[in-house]
């Protein structure tokens, strides 16, 4: 299923580190909704597409997003959005 969202700015000069930018969008869209629990997210390819950055910028967004619990990443399937007893975890 494809979503159109909103433009996105990434501040490429500003004190925040890229990644956690994405982190951010990525969390936002989560608690609004667009990205829903148990739900595939895109991929670090398909988000350094969206955001015009590299692929390593976004698996470290992607990385972090695992270890504060928002997505599951499955082998072989990709990254999802953890269900909501997981996040709270």
């Amino acid at each position: 299923m494809q979503v159109g969202y909103r433009f996105v700015m990434i501040d490429l000069d500003g004190p925040t580190p890229i990644y956690l930018q994405i982190v951010a969008e990525v969390e936002r869209r989560i608690a609004a909704g667009e990205y829903r629990p148990g739900r595939r997210i895109p991929s670090a390819t398909a988000l350094s597409e969206e955001f015009g950055v590299s692929r390593r910028t976004c698996v470290d967004a992607l990385r972090v997003l695992r270890e504060r619990g928002a997505v599951i990443g499955v082998p072989g399937r990709g990254t999802f959005v953890a269900e909501a007893s997981e996040r709270d975890e």
